[in-house]
């Protein structure tokens, strides 16, 4: 359950901060009146990730045995994937908020505001059904109940975030996210290789998981290691 709890944390958070971010750029734009729109492309994102979520997750349910652990096995390669991707999507935009508010002054249509607003929220949903898809031969109840708390958790702190915090740094929480997430990826990335090529012991798996771990974290801090490096040269 912890898996899912925190995964679906992150995804919720990101989720949350970049909807809110949305908002307040469009008050401080004077344009109010285009929130319903956000809220409303906000919602068909969740109910959208929810539904899919459920058929997939019911689906994978209903197969054999070891149809669910080639699925499991699987996912927990493709989910590797998605976090490597996104600790190099990260590495590349390292102005986030900025890069979100030009993107909503661009936007001046409800229609762009609603799809913007749908996408950012359907991708973090998609990439939480896929997490979810590594746990499928665990209790359904178990990862429903973990991604409920992680979500409402994330949230809270959205809430918390933007009341307290005068200037968000949406990349500096990416990056500490990013870091917890490079470690489970890690873990995904070493169990479904090990589970492919049926061999298991302590020194593959440390392995593997040092091959996912090492460049992943090079890249989140390439820049900032970088900016050391010339502050101290």
């Amino acid at each position: 359950m912890l898996d899912s709890l925190f995964l679906s944390f992150r995804e919720g958070l990101e989720a949350a901060l970049i909807i809110g971010i949305i908002l307040i750029t469009l008050t401080k734009l004077g344009r109010n009146h285009l929130t319903r729109v956000v809220v409303s492309g906000t919602i068909a994102g969740v109910i959208g990730s929810a539904v899919l979520g459920f058929i997939l997750f019911q689906f994978a349910q209903r197969i054999s045995h070891e149809a669910g652990e080639i699925l499991e096995v699987s996912m927990m390669l493709v989910a590797a994937g998605l976090i490597a991707y996104f600790i190099l999507w990260l590495h590349r935009n390292q102005h986030v908020t900025s890069e979100i508010k030009e993107q909503v002054a661009k936007t001046t249509s409800g229609i762009g505001l609603f799809l913007l607003a749908f996408l950012s929220v359907a991708r973090e949903g998609m990439e939480l059904v896929i997490f979810n898809l590594t746990q499928v031969t665990e209790a359904a109840s178990t990862v429903v109940l973990g991604s409920f708390i992680g979500i409402l958790v994330s949230i809270l702190v959205a809430i918390l975030l933007f009341k307290t915090t005068i200037k968000l740094n949406l990349g500096f929480i990416f990056k500490g996210l990013g870091l917890i997430l490079i470690f489970i990826g890690g873990e995904m990335f070493a169990e479904g290789i090990i589970e492919l090529i049926s061999v298991e012991t302590e020194g593959i798996e440390i392995g593997l998981m040092a091959v996912f771990i090492l460049p992943s974290f090079y890249l989140l801090f390439k820049n900032d290691f970088a900016k050391f490096k010339k502050q101290n040269a």
